[in-house]
């Protein structure tokens, strides 16, 4: 069955790009991909989808759902630095809406709501964990944990390059968009926004997790000291 559309469908160039990375995530995905299309609005916009490798029908899934499909050769699951940058290349629009896979918009207003913003700003929806009833369980991202990570957010594409996008020098899976986050505090002006409301879905992670990321773990906190110190280094010139 076609999905239908709404009027906002881009003929031409999109105003916003909505960019999706994703990994062998067709049944997150397609819940995802369906109430962002359950948006009412007027501004012209796009989805991009970034699949790092899936085997499952995702690309079927975009394609359903009127997506810009790119594929990328990955054998295993890795750090989503990669299908995040190539996204947002790829993005047409000059806001980019940013955020998971697995991310339910739950108001249909998400997309006017988040591409209401100025150079220089950076706005992140208030996202929970739910579990399969879409219970509320634990606040992600909010005013109240302060944590800006693009589960589902929004900033200007040259803010977003301006900063160097996501950092690809994260390989193992985590904590780029943690230091993403970090390059964001610093530069720009962020809104946790309480009337933008994300669903995280519930789905299982790998036993090893904490294994996993603790490559990363290591590089996060190597460059969390190298900024520290070119701060430190900016604010005694500045002073002397």
């Amino acid at each position: 069955m076609d999905i239908e559309h709404n009027n906002s469908y881009p003929d031409g160039i999109p105003h916003v790009s909505v960019v999706i990375s994703t990994f062998n995530k067709a049944g997150l995905l397609e819940a995802t991909l369906s109430s962002i299309r359950e948006n009412i609005t007027n501004i012209p916009y796009e989805i991009v989808v970034v699949d790092d490798g899936s085997i499952d029908n995702t690309i079927d899934i975009c394609k359903r759902y009127g997506c810009i499909y790119v594929w990328l050769d990955s054998p295993s699951y890795r750090n989503p630095s990669v299908p995040r940058n190539v996204g947002a290349r790829t993005a047409r629009g000059k806001i980019l809406i940013m955020q998971s896979d697995d991310v339910l918009h739950k108001k249909v207003d998400t997309i006017d709501k988040l591409s209401d913003i100025q150079r220089g700003e950076v706005k992140f929806a208030t996202v929970y964990n739910v579990d399969d009833a879409r219970n509320h369980l634990q606040l992600y991202i909010g005013k109240d944990n302060n944590r800006p990570l693009f589960f589902l957010g929004s900033m200007h594409k040259d803010d977003f390059w301006a900063i160097g996008g996501n950092d690809e020098d994260f390989i193992s899976p985590g904590y780029e968009d943690e230091f993403l986050g970090e390059l964001i505090k610093k530069n720009y002006q962020i809104e946790y926004c309480d009337d933008v409301t994300g669903y995280h879905q519930n789905h299982a992670r790998p036993s090893n997790l904490s294994k996993l990321v603790e490559p990363s773990r290591l590089l996060f906190q190597e460059k969390m000291k190298e900024l520290e110190n070119e701060c430190l280094l900016v604010r005694k010139n500045i002073s002397s």
